[in-house]
C-alpha cells in the first residue's frame, strides 16, 4: 500500500510539473503571437498550441482567441476574424471581464469598418463604450480613448462632421487626461482632418500643428509625412502658397529620409503644382520631368499622368500650343493604359467569379438531378405499393409528399439554370461595357427630378465616376478615402434607384 501511495505521488508531480511546462509553452507562444511584427508569424506561434488550447483555462482560451482575431484582421481574413472575435465575447461575457470585452468591442468595430460596414461597426463601437461608462481606471479610459476615436473616424468617413468633432474630442479630453503622446498626435490629426472637410482651415491647421509638434517628439516620420503634405494642402486650399511650399518641401525631406518612393513621387507633384501656383515655371518644369523619370524607372503610372499634366499646365501657360498638344496627348496615353489595365482587371475577378459560381451552380444542379432521380423511382415504388395496399391513407401521405417532392426538385433545378444564365448575362454585359463614360450633369437639373436628393459630394463622386475615374482616382481628386467614395456611390446610386454606374449613366442617358 505504501509504494502504491508512493507511485501515485510520484505521478500526480510528474503531471504537475507537465501541465506547467505545458502552460509555461502556451503563454510564451501567445506573448511571441502578441509582439510578431507580422501576423502570418503571429499564426504561426497560434498554431503551435492549438491542441493544448482545449485544456487550458477560460483566461489563457480567451487570449489565444483575441490574438487569433487580430492575426485574422491584420490579414484581410475578416470572416475568420469575427468568428474568433464571437468567441472571444462569449468567453469574456463568462468571465465577467469587462476590459477585454471592451477590447473585443474595438477590434470587432475595426474589422467592419474594414468591410464598410460602418452602421454594424458603431453599433458594436457603442456597446463597448457603454461597459466603459463611468469607469475611471487607466485601463478603462484607455480602451475607451480609443473606441472613441475609432467611431470619430467612422463618421467622418461617412460625412457626420458634427459627430466625428464630438467623438474624437472626448478621446482627446481623455489623452489629455492620461498625458498619453500618441494620443493627442492622432486625434489632433483626427480633428484637423474633420475640420478641412468642414473648410474650417484655421482650425484644422491649429490642430495639424499641435499634432506636428508631438509627433516629431515621438519621432514617428510616416505620420509626420502625412501631416506636413496636409499642412500644405491646406495653406493651398487659402492660397498662401509660399507657407504650402514650406511643408510640401519638410514633407520630401521625411519621403526621402525613410526611403518611401512613392511618397517622394507623390510629394514632388504637389510641389510642382505649387511651384506652378507661385509663378515659378522653371522649378515647375524641372520638377515635372523628374517625375516622369522616376515614374519610369518605377512603373508609377498615375504619377506619370501628373507629371504630363505638369507639363501641359507649363506649356498651356506659356502659349506653347504645340508642346501643349504633345504633352496632353501623352497624358491621355498613359490614363488610356490605366483605365484598360483596370478594365482587364476587373475582367478577370469576374472571369474567376463566373467560372467559380458555374462551377457551384452545376455541382449543385447534378446533385439536384440526382435527387430527381432519386425521388422518381421513390415515387413509382410507392405508386406499387399502393396498388399493393390501395385504400391505405399511410401510402396516400407519401404520394402526396413524394409528389410536392419532385416538384420542389424541379424548381430548384431550374433556378440554378436560371443563376448560371445570369451569370452569362453579367459576364457578356462587362466585356462589353465602354471604358469611359461621359455626360453632361446639371446638379439641380438631376435633382428635380429625384425624390430624395443628391448631396454636392455625391453629385461630385457621381459625376467623377460617370467620366470613367476609379474609385482611387475620386479618392485622390475629392480629397477623401477610397471607402468614402463607395459610401457616397452606394448612396448615389440608391438614390437614383439604379444598381451600378452602367444604370446611373442609361438613367441619364434617358432623362437629359
Amino acid at each position: 500500500m505504501k509504494k502504491i501511495s508512493l507511485l501515485i505521488g510520484l505521478l500526480l508531480l510528474v503531471a504537475s510539473g507537465y501541465s506547467q511546462n505545458i502552460n509555461s509553452k502556451v503563454e510564451e507562444m501567445l506573448q511571441k503571437a502578441f509582439e510578431a511584427q507580422n501576423p502570418e508569424d503571429g499564426l504561426v506561434y497560434l498554431n503551435k498550441i492549438s491542441e493544448q488550447i482545449s485544456t487550458a483555462n477560460d483566461s489563457v482560451r480567451l487570449e489565444y482567441l483575441i490574438a487569433k482575431s487580430v492575426a485574422h484582421g491584420q490579414l484581410g481574413n475578416a470572416d475568420s476574424s469575427l468568428i474568433f472575435l464571437d468567441q472571444a465575447e462569449k468567453v469574456s461575457q463568462q468571465l465577467g471581464d469587462d476590459l477585454r470585452l471592451i477590447k473585443i468591442y474595438n477590434t470587432k468595430g475595426l474589422v467592419l469598418m474594414g468591410l464598410s460596414k460602418y452602421e454594424k461597426a458603431l453599433d458594436v463601437f457603442q456597446k463597448g463604450l457603454a461597459i466603459g461608462e463611468n469607469k475611471k481606471d487607466i485601463i478603462y479610459l484607455e480602451a475607451i480613448r480609443k473606441i472613441l476615436g475609432n467611431s470619430g473616424g467612422i463618421f467622418y468617413e461617412l460625412g457626420d462632421y458634427q459627430g466625428a468633432l464630438r467623438h474624437t474630442s472626448r478621446a482627446l479630453d481623455i489623452s489629455k487626461q492620461l498625458n498619453d503622446s500618441s494620443g493627442l498626435a492622432y486625434n489632433n490629426l483626427r480633428l484637423a482632418l474633420t475640420y478641412q472637410a468642414m473648410d474650417s482651415l484655421e482650425n484644422s491647421i491649429k490642430h495639424l500643428t499641435l499634432s506636428q509638434q508631438v509627433l516629431y517628439n515621438l519621432h514617428d516620420t510616416s505620420t509626420l509625412l502625412y501631416v506636413e503634405n496636409t499642412l500644405g494642402l491646406v495653406y493651398g486650399k487659402k492660397d498662401q502658397f509660399k507657407k504650402s511650399l514650406t511643408h510640401y518641401q519638410a514633407a520630401l525631406k521625411l519621403a526621402q529620409q525613410i526611403r518611401n518612393e512613392e511618397e517622394i513621387i507623390h510629394t514632388k507633384v504637389f510641389l510642382g503644382q505649387t511651384h506652378f501656383s507661385l509663378g515659378d515655371l522653371t522649378m515647375a518644369k524641372k520638377i515635372a520631368s523628374e517625375i516622369i523619370k522616376q515614374t519610369n524607372e518605377n512603373g508609377m503610372a498615375n504619377h506619370k499622368q501628373s507629371g504630363y499634366e505638369l507639363l501641359y499646365d507649363i506649356a498651356y501657360k506659356k502659349n506653347n500650343w504645340q508642346e501643349a498638344l504633345a504633352y496632353k496627348n501623352k497624358g491621355l496615353e498613359i490614363k488610356d493604359s490605366i483605365d484598360n489595365v483596370e478594365i482587364k482587371s476587373r475582367i478577370a475577378e469576374l472571369e474567376t467569379k463566373y467560372e467559380t459560381e458555374k462551377k457551384e451552380a452545376e455541382i449543385v444542379k447534378i446533385s439536384l438531378e440526382n435527387d430527381l432521380n432519386a425521388a422518381n423511382l421513390a415515387s413509382s415504388r410507392n405508386a406499387n405499393i399502393a396498388m399493393a395496399i390501395s385504400g391505405s391513407l399511410t401510402v396516400i401521405l407519401l404520394i402526396v409528399f413524394f409528389t410536392l417532392r419532385h416538384k420542389k426538385q424541379l424548381v430548384e433545378k431550374e433556378a440554378q439554370e436560371l443563376q448560371i444564365d445570369a451569370l452569362k448575362k453579367r459576364f457578356m454585359e462587362l466585356h462589353a461595357s465602354p471604358a469611359e463614360l461621359a455626360v453632361a450633369l446639371e446638379f439641380n437639373e438631376l435633382n428635380s427630378k429625384l425624390n430624395t436628393q443628391l448631396t454636392e459630394r455625391e453629385f461630385e463622386a457621381l459625376k467623377l465616376s460617370l467620366e470613367g475615374k476609379t474609385n482611387t482616382e475620386i479618392a485622390d481628386i475629392l480629397f477623401i478615402s477610397v471607402s468614402t467614395v463607395k459610401f457616397h456611390l452606394r448612396n448615389t446610386y440608391s438614390k437614383m434607384g439604379v444598381g451600378n454606374r452602367k444604370e446611373a449613366f442609361q438613367l441619364m442617358l434617358k432623362t437629359s
